[in-house]
This record gives structure tokens, C-alpha cells and sequence, in this order.
């Protein structure tokens, strides 16, 4: 008995030992739970706590850091979040569940503890932990637990998730929550049933229409519902692998944006690539972030993304809108817009901590699923936008048939077309009108190949040679025969290409008859001379250059004729130019008839002709041209009852090593005609280099290099000659600006050597023009003795006084270096001022209105200077030196000059005499009255670099 008293006591002191090491309840947070509510939120009401995540339950319930509602403080990577509220219950024993609303959480823990602290029931489940839920619930983390009247229970929570720690806490009556939780899959089913639906009908008319755009749009909408279900915590637990639900959560955002992606770019015109890589790489950025560690970075990097990508479909969306109809794309936006404000909603709420009930998740997929159908419509509209535009280009095209159809009938060219083997399908009435046929019919059964068309067959071949080779002819010429056998000239235009697996022949003919002849015409008067019908001075140009380049190799021995009529102005003058041209019209056919079996006859312009010989004739050459003076001499013109005849000049050139050109032989032939001229008319002349004219023009031949290669290089240089006025002080500069050139070596060049050859080979209104514009150029950069300078003399040569293109360049330099005209004097020489006369008065006329001088140098050579210079409006008179260097000696000499001057002065000109080489001499011309004085006295040429300047 005393064992048993003992043993009993015993057990009795362990008891109460045991109880007293339980951790007492400490929590004053009691909820009433009545059986009249179905359901309790506990995040409100609950106490949380954040401590390390290696804590236990019994170390976390007896700290006294708990806190009302949740807790501010962030949860880290190794840190948990405590959860426990004490339900006390009042009613009738009932079977409830404590439920944690995010089914994504990666570790829950679910502790159920009565009054005294002791474990009822635990629940270790969450995503990363892979294993099965409780049949009631698929998205939820739940324990089961019976309560009884006035029982006091507490629910205890520990949560760890490496992302935000969103969750929603609630006590549920049972069969409240399964009323619940079927309406919530039922909502699920609809939600995911619609874009499945969607899918389906886009995926069928996919199949149908062959539209990319609907595939994708398909495509999106079953992505879609794999990310609602993921959401809702189906596709975890369908799959059994909870643990890759943020990589797979990842994969499917990705996928969604690459397909939204596919769609916008369906929907917009003509969107560059560049966008396209661009909205694919935010989907491959998502996709990386896998990698990440933190869910929480995830969600922020995946959120930050799908923004970017989204509102980059929304600008393209507005600025790559269809063309013809904007509606898809208004509806696309805001399809767009929808889907994106629920998204990012539902992001934000999700970031800030708040879990959405299944109200507010109904209403935000409802809204989504409104996003998706005004996608969806956007994508109808499209199609039938497309559908319409395709049927306009489908009447388009009928009306452009039609059209064609009007255009091949009524065409003005013969249109046909025809088998690669050349036989006839089909031809136009134009065709039928160009070869005389009434009709298609009766050409195609008269000429049913394009054999029949040519005269030969040559020309066929030409053109089906070039097809094979390029597959299209352009303007090809052949000639043509029509149904009344009459050729005629045609152009073909013929392509070839390949239609069902046959090559055909497509092409339109031409009638350019009347062109062809008018262009024979025109190659004839391109080499003849149209008024006396033989060869021109191109063509002759031409043939002695091919003659000189085969005498390279064949050295046959050629000669040519230069032949000048003499007399022949006197017939102009006296019966008119038409009398002349018959003249001219008449001697050249018997110059033709003389010389035609024996060389080439040419007219070179005006009364001048050249005949070129070769071989045995060239060797004959004098005996030629003697019968060609007589035939010239012996020839008579009557014209309205009066007879004419001329005569003619003959040079003769032999072709030698030394000649390198066709322009220097033409040349030696013209100074060997011209020393006939001199030696007395109606003579030849053969070129020789020893006879001393000859020299002479060789001599000019030299200085015409030297002359080139001085324009080339800039090779002269500007000399002047001051005068100075005999009557009053000289206030500023006056002088003759004078031309030099510059050799290799020796002294300077006076232009007396170099000018005569410059005018004979017409180089004399370049020089003229050097020294004008380097003249212009020195003064605008010397602009104090522009400021200081009177008058300078530029001295103008008589081709330069007809030139219309120096003329309009002098105007231009007058402007480019700002030159006052009223400087400038222009010197022209009497004798060339009256041979071009009209050149004269225009070109004075021109640069007088401007304010520029002229001057008449070497006045009183000529038999008509008193004559001439009535018309002639000069300001200046320069009287010719040989009148004044004898003023002293000889009373004649005195007497002209003074007579000039008092011209001069009637006139209202001024006078200034050359060649004043003694002050004796000035001295006189001062009482003469003279103006001004120029001359060695006064000053000689200097170089204008070295005397004037500002520097």
C-alpha cells in the first residue's frame, strides 16, 4: 500500500512538472468566434512578429516583440514571419479551417495550440516544400480543427518566402468554405474556359484564313490562361513541382509579351524591325532573370519590363496605324490599355503588401477579360479591313484589266504577242492598220509567224540572238513588208518571259519610216555642205585625220589643197549673197567633176576649199591644182544679165614626219594659200620651209606653243607706261597697262613678238582676258591705289571687240572685284575698229552706259580716220607716233597733228600723242593744244608688281 501511495505521488509530481514546463498562452489578442459567422479575417487582428527562420514554435511564443496587425519590417532572405491569434468559441461543436490565401508562398507552417500551449494539429506545406495539398482547397494552405462551446484555441502561422510576403489569413466554417471555394473554381473555369474559348476560335480561323496575326493572337490567349491558373495556384499543383513556379511564372510573362508582340506587329503598317528586336528583348530579359536569387527582384525586373514593352506597343500603336482604317487600332489601344491597368494594378497591390480577395480578383479578371476580347475585335476589324482592301484592289485590278484591255485595242503602236517559236497568238488593230490588213483574222492567217513580218531573215535572227541574251529588245530597227509588198522601216519592242511554264514573246512595232529617212538626211548633211552638196569641213576635218593615221603604217603619200577665190567679195557686194551662193553652188560641181576620181573635195566656209590627195595623186599634186585654177579662171557666171569670174590662190602642202596633226597640215596649206594671195592672186604656192614667208609662218607656228603654254601657266606679266597732261597738275595715276611674257630664261618677251601670231590663230582675246582679270584681281587687292588711281588704259584687240562672251564676263569682273567703271579706259586700234565696225559701236555702246572711256590708238594710219571717227563715240583720240617723232623737222608732220587735235576738239574729245621722246617735242605739243603726252620723256614701261602698291 505504501508502494503504491508512494508511486502514485510520484506520478502525480511528474504531472505536474510536465505542466508546468509548457509554455504558458500569453496572448491577449482573444476573438469570439460564433457559429452564426461563416467566416473571421485575422490579419487585423492577429499579432505577427519577424524573427530569424531557424526559430522554434516554443522560443517565438514567449517573446515579447508581437505587435497588433502586420508588421512594417521588411522580411529577409533568412528571416520568418509569424502569425497567431486565440479564437475563442461560442455555439454548438462545428468543424472549421484556418486558411493562408497565397498559394505561391515558399515555406507555411500551420500550428493549431489549445488553452494550455500543447499542439492539436500542424500542417508543414508551401511551394517549395512539393507536396500534396488537402482535398478541399488547391490554392490555398489550410488546417483543419473542431471547435466545441466556449473552447479557446489559437492559430499560429510561421511564413518564409524569398519574395514580398503578400497573404491573406481567415477562419472558415467548413461548408462555408467549400461553398467558397466551388464558387471560386467556378469563376476559375469561366475565366480560363473564355480564353480558352478565345483560343480555339482563333486557332480554327487560323487554319482557315492562314492568318499570322490570329495564330499568335491564339497562342497569347492560351498563355494567358496558364498565368491566371498559375496565379490561382492550378498549375502548381497540377504539375507537382511547385518549386519551378517562379521560373515558370517568368516563361509564361515572357511568352505573353512575345506574343502581344507578334499580334501588334500583325495589326500596324509597315512598323520598322528595329522595334520588333526591341520588344523581343524585353521578353528575353524576363525570361534571364530566372537567374535571379530574389523573388522579390523578379517580380520588380518582370513588372519594370512588361511596362517598358507594353508602352512601347502603345506608341507604336498610335504611330504605325493602318492607313485606310484606324479603327483596329483604336480598339487594339484599348484593349491594350485595359489589360496593362489590371496588370499593373494587381503588380503594385502585390508590391505594397496587399493580397486580393477573390471579390477583387473576380472584378480585375473580368476586366482583363474584357482587355483580351477588344483584342480580339481589334483583330476582326483588321481582318475585315484587310478583306475590304483586298476586294478594292480586286476591282482595281479588273478596272486596270479593262483599261489594258481598252489600251491594247485602241493603242496608235501594233501591239502583239506570240509563241517563243515566233508563231502569232494575238494582235491589235493598230497591228493590222501597220501592215494594210482589215483585220486581226486576215493577219493572222496571211502572216502567222513573225517570219512573215521581215523582209529577211536576217533581222529576225538579230533579234532573237539579243532575247536569248537579255530577254528584252528595246527599239530594235528592221525592215518590214506589208500585205501590198511595200517595205517599210520598223522599231520592235519585244520581251520575253514565261507564263505557265511557256515562253512567250510580248512586243509593239513602229512605223519610223519617215524617221529613218530623215535621219539618213540628216547623217547626209551632217557630212555635206548644204548649199554646194560636197563634203563640209567636219567631214574633210575628219577623213584627213583617218588619212594621217593610216599614213603611219601604210606611208603612203599624201598632199593636201587649200583653194581661196579671189574677186568673189565683188559679187556679194554687187549682186547679193544669193548671186554668190548660186556662184559657189555652180564652181563647186565642177570642182567636184575635175577632182572626184582623183580625192576628196571639201568646202572649209565661205569662198574657201581643200582637196585631199593620196598615193599617185598626191604625187600629181601641181599638175591638180593647175587644172583646178583653170577650171576656176575659166569659169563664167551670169546673174540678171551680168557675167562674172574669180579667180583663185592655191597652196600646197606635201605631208611630212614633222607634221603631227590634221590642224597643223590645214594650217601650213592656209599660210602656203596666203603667200599665193600675196605673191598676186591667181597663183599657187607649195609650202616650203626654206622660203622665208614660210619661215616665217613657222616662226608663228612656234610662238602659238609658247602662247598656250603661257595662258596655261600664267607665264605673262603686266608692264604700264605712264602719261602725264601737258595743260594741268596730274592729281592721281594715269597710265597704259602693257602685256609681257615671261621666257624659261633670257629677258622678257615683248609683245610684239607674240601678239601677230596670237591674232592670226585667234589666241589674242584670252591674253586679252589674262589681263583684265589678273589686272582686276591686283587692284582689289591694292585698294589704296585703286582709292588714287585716274585712268588706266587696257588696250583690246579687234576679235575681243566681237567676242559676246568676254564681253559678258568683263561685265562680271567689273562687279566680282568692284572696279569703278569710270577708271577704266579701253584702247582700240583704228585699223581694227573699222574692219568690225558694228562690233565696235556695240561693244562702246555697252561699257559707255556703264561709265567706262575709250580710247582710238594709232589714229591717223588709216585713209578714212577722219571718216571713221564721226561714228566712232570715243573719248580719246591717241595720235599715231610716226606723225610725232618728227614734229620738230617736219611742217607736214606738225601740220596733221595739229589738225587731229582740232578735230579732236570739235568733237569734244581729248588728244594723246605717242612717242614722246624729248621734252623739246612736249614742249611743242603743249602749245599744239595736245592733252597729254606718253613716251620715253615721260616714263618707260615698268613691271606694275615692282613700282605700285600698298605694301
Amino acid at each position: 500500500m505504501s508502494k503504491l501511495y508512494r508511486l502514485v505521488v510520484v506520478e502525480c509530481m511528474l504531472l505536474l512538472s510536465l505542466l508546468l514546463s509548457l509554455p504558458s498562452h500569453a496572448t491577449s489578442n482573444t476573438v469570439e468566434l460564433s457559429e452564426e459567422r461563416n467566416f473571421l479575417e485575422l490579419l487585423e487582428i492577429a499579432e505577427t512578429i519577424v524573427v530569424a527562420d531557424n526559430a522554434q514554435l516554443r522560443d517565438v511564443q514567449q517573446m515579447s516583440q508581437w505587435q497588433q496587425g502586420l508588421v512594417d519590417t521588411p522580411v529577409g532572405l533568412a528571416q520568418a514571419l509569424w502569425f497567431r491569434v486565440t479564437l475563442q468559441y461560442v455555439g454548438g461543436k462545428s468543424r472549421y479551417a484556418f486558411v493562408i490565401g497565397n498559394p505561391h508562398l515558399d515555406y507555411v507552417d500551420l500550428y493549431l495550440l489549445d488553452e494550455r500551449g500543447r499542439i492539436l494539429e500542424s500542417v508543414m506545406t508551401g511551394g517549395q516544400r512539393n507536396q500534396t495539398r488537402h482535398i478541399v482547397s488547391y490554392q490555398e494552405h489550410v488546417v483543419f480543427f473542431d471547435l466545441e462551446n466556449n473552447e479557446q484555441v489559437t492559430v499560429v502561422a510561421r511564413i518564409k518566402d524569398q519574395g514580398p510576403v503578400v497573404f491573406d489569413a481567415r477562419v472558415w466554417r467548413l461548408n462555408a468554405l467549400v461553398a467558397s471555394e466551388q464558387a471560386n473554381y467556378t469563376y476559375i473555369g469561366m475565366f480560363s474556359g473564355a480564353l480558352a474559348v478565345l483560343a480555339c476560335y482563333f486557332l480554327i480561323t487560323y487554319v482557315l484564313l492562314r492568318s499570322p496575326v490570329r495564330f499568335w493572337f491564339a497562342v497569347a490567349n492560351l498563355v494567358f490562361a496558364g498565368l491566371f491558373l498559375n496565379a490561382k495556384g492550378i498549375l502548381s499543383d497540377a504539375l507537382g513541382h511547385a518549386e519551378y513556379m517562379s521560373a515558370i511564372t517568368l516563361i509564361l510573362v515572357a511568352s505573353a509579351l512575345f506574343c502581344a508582340a507578334k499580334v501588334s506587329h500583325g495589326l500596324l503598317h509597315r512598323i520598322p524591325v528595329y522595334w520588333r528586336y526591341a520588344t523581343y528583348g524585353c521578353a528575353i530579359f524576363i525570361i534571364l532573370l530566372a537567374v535571379t536569387p530574389s523573388s522579390y527582384w523578379q517580380v520588380v525586373f518582370a513588372a519594370a519590363a512588361s511596362c517598358s514593352a507594353v508602352l512601347m506597343q502603345l506608341l507604336l500603336t498610335l504611330r504605325y496605324r493602318n492607313p485606310f482604317n484606324s479603327l483596329p487600332n483604336k480598339l487594339y489601344a484599348a484593349g491594350l490599355i485595359t489589360i496593362s491597368v489590371v496588370i499593373a494594378t494587381q503588380a503594385y497591390w502585390f508590391l505594397q503588401g496587399v493580397w486580393l480577395n477573390n471579390d477583387a480578383s473576380l472584378v480585375m479578371s473580368f476586366v482583363l477579360l474584357l482587355g483580351v476580347i477588344l483584342a480580339g475585335v481589334a483583330i476582326e476589324a483588321h481582318e475585315n479591313v484587310l478583306v475590304l482592301n483586298q476586294q478594292e484592289q480586286q476591282r482595281n485590278a479588273i478596272s486596270d484589266l479593262r483599261r489594258f484591255y481598252d489600251f491594247y485595242r485602241n493603242s496608235a503602236e501594233g501591239l502583239f504577242t506570240a509563241t517563243y517559236d515566233g508563231e502569232l497568238i494575238t494582235v491589235n488593230p493598230a497591228m493590222c492598220h501597220l501592215f494594210r490588213f482589215e483585220d486581226e483574222q486576215a493577219l493572222l492567217q496571211e502572216k502567222p509567224t513573225l517570219n512573215a513580218l521581215f523582209v529577211d531573215e536576217h533581222g529576225r535572227d538579230l533579234l532573237y540572238e539579243q532575247l536569248d541574251q537579255e530577254s528584252v529588245v528595246v527599239a530594235r530597227e528592221a525592215r518590214g513588208i506589208r500585205a501590198d509588198g511595200n517595205e517599210f522601216w520598223m522599231a520592235l519592242t519585244v520581251q520575253l518571259r514565261e507564263e505557265n511554264a511557256e515562253r512567250l514573246l510580248f512586243g509593239s512595232i513602229v512605223d519610223i519610216t519617215e524617221r529613218k529617212q530623215s535621219d539618213i538626211s540628216l547623217a547626209y548633211l551632217a557630212s555635206h555642205d548644204p548649199l554646194t552638196g560636197i563634203y563640209n569641213r567636219h567631214h574633210f576635218e575628219a577623213e584627213l585625220t583617218s588619212v594621217l593615221r593610216e599614213h603611219c603604217h601604210t606611208r603612203v603619200e599624201v598632199t593636201l589643197l587649200y583653194i581661196d577665190l579671189d574677186q568673189f567679195k565683188a559679187v556679194n557686194d554687187s549682186s547679193g549673197h544669193k548671186a554668190g551662193d548660186m556662184l559657189l553652188k555652180g564652181l563647186a560641181q565642177k570642182l567636184y567633176g575635175e577632182v572626184r576620181s582623183q580625192g576628196v573635195l571639201g568646202r572649209m566656209g565661205g569662198d574657201e576649199f581643200a582637196v585631199l590627195l593620196q598615193g599617185e595623186y598626191a604625187q600629181q599634186s601641181a599638175s591638180i591644182a593647175a587644172n583646178l585654177l583653170h577650171v576656176i579662171t575659166a569659169y563664167r557666171f551670169v546673174w540678171e544679165g551680168r557675167l562674172f569670174s574669180v579667180g583663185a590662190s592655191i597652196g600646197i602642202v606635201k605631208h611630212s614626219e614633222h607634221i603631227t596633226s590634221s590642224e597643223q597640215l590645214m594650217s601650213m596649206a592656209d599660210s602656203a594659200c596666203y603667200v599665193a594671195k600675196e605673191q598676186g592672186r591667181n597663183k599657187i604656192h607649195q609650202y616650203s620651209s626654206d622660203d622665208e614667208q614660210m619661215q616665217r609662218y613657222e616662226m608663228e607656228l612656234n610662238w602659238l606653243s609658247h602662247i598656250n603654254e603661257a595662258l596655261d601657266t600664267g607665264n605673262f606679266c603686266l608692264y604700264f607706261q605712264a602719261y602725264k597732261p601737258l595743260h594741268q597738275l596730274s592729281e592721281g595715276y594715269r597710265y597704259e597697262l602693257l602685256v609681257r611674257m615671261l621666257p624659261v630664261d633670257g629677258d622678257v618677251i615683248l609683245p610684239g613678238s607674240f601678239l601677230p601670231a596670237a591674232e592670226r590663230y585667234k589666241l589674242i582675246t584670252k591674253i586679252d582676258r589674262w589681263v583684265i582679270e589678273n589686272y582686276f584681281i591686283w587692284l582689289s587687292q591694292n585698294p589704296k591705289h585703286l582709292a588714287n588711281l585716274e585712268c588706266c588704259n587696257i588696250n583690246l584687240s579687234g576679235q575681243s571687240l566681237g567676242d559676246n562672251e568676254l564681253k559678258r564676263w568683263i561685265l562680271n569682273a567689273f562687279e566680282q572685284y568692284d572696279i569703278p567703271y569710270h577708271k577704266i579706259c579701253f584702247e582700240i586700234t583704228e585699223s581694227m575698229a573699222i574692219i568690225r565696225l558694228d562690233d565696235t559701236l556695240r561693244f562702246i555702246d555697252t561699257f559707255r552706259q556703264q561709265g567706262c572711256k575709250f580710247a582710238l590708238d594709232d589714229f591717223g594710219v588709216g585713209f578714212s580716220s577722219y571718216e571713221y571717227l564721226k561714228n566712232l563715240p570715243v573719248d580719246v583720240v591717241k595720235i599715231d607716233g610716226s606723225f610725232v617723232k618728227n614734229i620738230l623737222n617736219d611742217p607736214i608732220d606738225m601740220a596733221m597733228v595739229s589738225s587731229m587735235r582740232d578735230v579732236a576738239k570739235a568733237m569734244g574729245m581729248e588728244t594723246v600723242a605717242e612717242y614722246v621722246e624729248s621734252s623739246e617735242i612736249m614742249v611743242e605739243l603743249g602749245k599744239i593744244g595736245i592733252d597729254y603726252a606718253q613716251g620715253y620723256c615721260i616714263a618707260k614701261p615698268e613691271p606694275l608688281l615692282s613700282s605700285y602698291g600698298d605694301n
